[in-house]
């Protein structure tokens, strides 16, 4: 088993077990037992909760030449078009 032995203290105290436990670190001579402060990690991380819901209907109805008998020559032209965006920014 070794042995370890601490010569040339400039400060001797006698501590409890309490006052033992809150011992940390070699920072040098101090009034408190308590020589350190606490350093926190910075959070960064960023929480998104968000709902996107985008509902497109198209109802398209033609009646050309409707009720028409014999018709000739009729012609139609539909272009439907729909556009949704959604976007979330953080």
């Amino acid at each position: 088993m070794n042995t370890l032995m601490i010569k040339d203290l400039s400060i001797t105290e006698q501590l409890d077990s309490k006052a033992m436990s809150a011992v940390r670190g070699g920072f040098g001579p101090s009034t408190s037992y308590f020589n350190f402060s606490p350093v926190y990690a910075p959070d960064y991380s960023k929480k998104v909760n968000a709902t996107q819901l985008i509902s497109n209907e198209l109802n398209i109805q033609n009646a050309n030449g409707n009720n028409v008998a014999f018709a000739a020559g009729l012609s139609s032209t539909i272009n439907p078009s729909v556009t949704s965006s959604n976007n979330i920014h953080v």
